[in-house]
């Protein structure tokens, strides 16, 4: 898996929706909306997108009901249960539609499902529909953020490992002091700062895929950016240190898809499918 986090080809498998015979009232001619539900629109944009990101789904749902209850249920490729389910309530037949959504979920590929659900008066009729899209989410292309010979630890490198009050929010590498921190993106510098107790000198880059990154423990006095400072993919930011509070020299980074502590609810996600990706395309 390469987590240039593309959703893949989506190839849409929907139900057709039956041809209703046209029918005239005084010389005007319309066309009966089907009984049985159907969905002749359905789709997820874009077909390429970070971890993250917000995806735009557009859809149609077709029949005679009015209003229907729809939802979009996200299944691993595999099959199995839900992984995220986006439920967008009593939404009207007959008119394309949009709905906005920023899942939750980890690089791989799923098999998206709406379905629409007519009112229990209606569902004589067999009223309801479902229809699925394949889609291959990938990580977002980057640059390693080490440059130079390293180690991704054990388990207590990892994201989610047990620390003291709290669990790790990144992915520790570990590498000689010294060794070049590079930015893995496109990207301004939103934060340089340094914290005593905890992450040392650190810097935080708002990525042109609207993710940050967030570097610590960096070698004093190897800093090379400042606050509000545009940098490309592949520029030096500093040298991994053990700086503030650390055992040894190691690069503690982090992804943070909704902003680094920009509201409640941000949070850090996984950022080690990504780094396994760059490493490989590298």
């Amino acid at each position: 898996m390469r987590r240039s986090s593309a959703l893949a080809a989506a190839a849409v498998a929907l139900a057709a929706a039956p041809q209703a015979a046209a029918q005239s009232t005084g010389g005007a001619q319309y066309e009966k909306p089907p009984q049985r539900l159907t969905a002749p629109a359905f789709a997820i944009e874009p077909a390429t997108v970070a971890p993250g990101a917000t995806l735009t789904v557009r859809y149609r749902i077709a029949g005679r009901p009015p209003r229907v209850r729809v939802r979009l249920d996200v299944l691993p490729e595999s099959g199995g249960r839900p992984v995220a389910t986006l439920r967008l309530g009593r939404r009207p037949t007959n008119r394309d539609l949009t709905a906005a959504w920023r899942p939750s979920l980890q690089p791989g590929r799923y098999t998206a499902r709406l379905r629409a659900t007519a009112p229990r008066r209606a569902r004589t009729a067999g009223a309801s529909t479902t229809s699925t899209l394949e889609i291959g989410l990938a990580a977002a292309s980057g640059v390693f953020p080490v440059q130079g010979a390293y180690s991704l630890g054990g388990a207590g490198a990892r994201f989610g490992a047990a620390r003291e009050g709290h669990s790790h929010q990144g992915q520790d590498i570990v590498a000689a002091a010294g060794t070049p921190v590079v930015a893995p993106r496109a990207a301004f510098v939103a934060v340089r700062a340094y914290q005593a107790a905890g992450a040392g000198h650190y810097v935080v880059l708002h990525g042109d895929d609207a993710r940050d990154y967030v570097f610590m423990h960096l070698q004093t006095g190897s800093i090379a950016v400042q606050k509000g400072q545009a940098v490309a993919a592949g520029a030096r930011l500093g040298a991994v240190g053990a700086t503030g509070h650390a055992d040894g020299p190691h690069l503690h980074f982090e992804i943070w898809p909704d902003g680094w502590y920009a509201s409640k609810g941000s949070k850090p996600i996984d950022p080690l499918p990504d780094l396994l990706a760059w490493a490989a395309a590298g």
